[in-house]
């Protein structure tokens, strides 16, 4: 596990582990101390903080995540900067992982369950499409898993 640059973001967010990262931001498992539930806590990498550019393309990714509710999409809950510069995205912290590790763990998809899982992230795209918003990076790692092994699109991308 990545060392935590803080434990807690905004005075609210308890950091716990990291679940993943990318060329732009870091996703952590962590506590919402205020409803008390697990969230997944998407965090700007501090070289970009000062870069208007990507903290602006930030700020977008969230706002148009945050207007698509359709079950196969990840929820946005929140959005924020903490006492140190940090910028975060607060989402809907789906159990199950990536539909990567899944097939990495387990294998190939049998044809029938690859696709309800393609109709079920289409069916989600079809709704972000309805909306003007455009993924631009459907891959496994971006499609989660909720317990029961159901879709969620998630990352609609920085």
């Amino acid at each position: 596990m990545i060392p935590m640059r803080q434990l807690v973001l905004g005075d609210r967010y308890t950091l716990v582990e990291l679940l993943g990262d990318g060329g732009m931001a870091e996703v952590y498992l962590a506590r919402d101390n205020s409803l008390g539930r697990e969230v997944a806590l998407k965090v700007l990498r501090e070289q970009y903080t000062d870069d208007e550019e990507f903290v602006e393309r930030f700020r977008r990714e969230a706002m148009s995540a945050a207007a698509l509710n359709h079950p196969g999409i990840v929820q946005v809950y929140d959005r924020g900067r903490s006492e140190d510069g940090t910028f975060y995205i607060v989402m809907e912290y789906v159990p199950g992982g990536t539909l990567k590790e899944r097939i990495k763990d387990e294998g190939n998809l049998g044809p029938r369950e690859a696709a309800e899982i393609a109709s079920q992230v289409a069916d989600a795209l079809a709704v972000a499409h309805d909306r003007g918003v455009v993924h631009r990076d459907v891959k496994p790692q971006n499609v989660l898993l909720t317990a029961s092994g159901e879709a969620k699109v998630s990352d609609f991308g920085i």
